[in-house]
């Protein structure tokens, strides 16, 4: 199996290096990762000149354990993209995104570099997950090998599923004792962008103030709720139009 790794916090984040690590069990990874921060990029591929992405460079780092490591200069749906078209010699029998410090959930769907590259490798009807985890305190740091193990477990539902998976795993060590919950996208504002406001600084401009906690529907069966009980929320990343529409993935 050949599996395509790649997120939005750069190559040195270690919640990439645990999950390439873990999924290198189940086949040959490739991890092709932006050389740098792009959260909240979602799935745009950059900037575009003459009708291509303009990309200055790609490198080759080191990794351990993985069959090769590349970086980009550009976000991570760029990656996937350039990944599942071949460039590596190859089309990827799964793209992993992650592991992202942080969860995403609710309206982060629509706006997460992590899930922004799974959802490119599934338009191009290749299987994906995303995978982020909460970082409330936990006393010593992420527990990012129960995310990897997570991830691990769900590969076989990414697989023979038709949506690519949102997976939202707690910061616990219990990993072993956290349930598997397929949850709905609660309707979190991303990044606590509550009440947002222009305060006139002098004429003519303004200084951007905004809430970082407000009311959000956190109902049993929502995302939010699931990893707050300490469980592993399964989104199935569905459009709003599709949702509207009724036209859901199957067993979610």
């Amino acid at each position: 199996m050949k599996i395509l790794v790649t997120n939005d916090d750069g190559i040195e984040s270690a919640g990439l290096h645990t999950l390439a690590e873990e999924l290198s069990e189940h086949g040959d990874v490739i991890v092709f990762a932006p050389s740098s921060e792009y959260s909240g990029a979602g799935a745009a591929l950059g900037h575009i000149g003459g009708g291509v992405p303009l990309i200055s460079k790609v490198d080759r780092p080191e990794m351990p354990n993985v069959a090769a490591t590349y970086t980009i200069d550009g976000p991570p749906a760029l990656a996937a993209l350039i990944g599942c078209r071949g460039a590596f010699g190859f089309q990827p029998d799964l793209v992993a995104s992650g592991i992202n410090p942080g969860w995403n959930v609710g309206l982060a769907i629509h706006h997460s570099g992590t899930i922004g590259a799974a959802v490119t490798a599934h338009s191009l009807g290749i299987a994906s997950l995303a995978v982020s985890q909460h970082t409330v305190p936990s006393g010593n740091g992420q527990h990012w090998d129960v995310a990897a193990r997570a991830a691990s477990n769900l590969m076989s539902e990414a697989l023979s599923h038709q949506w690519p998976l949102n997976i939202n795993v707690p910061n616990t060590a219990d990993g072993d004792q956290l349930e598997v919950c397929w949850s709905d996208p609660s309707d979190r504002v991303p990044w606590g962008f509550h009440n947002p406001r222009l305060v006139e600084v002098a004429t003519d401009s303004f200084r951007l103030e905004f809430e970082h906690d407000g009311p959000y529907n956190n109902s049993q069966g929502t995302d939010t709720h699931t990893v707050q009980a300490n469980q592993i929320s399964v989104t199935p990343i569905v459009t709003s139009v599709a949702a509207s529409l009724g036209v859901l993935p199957p067993g979610a």
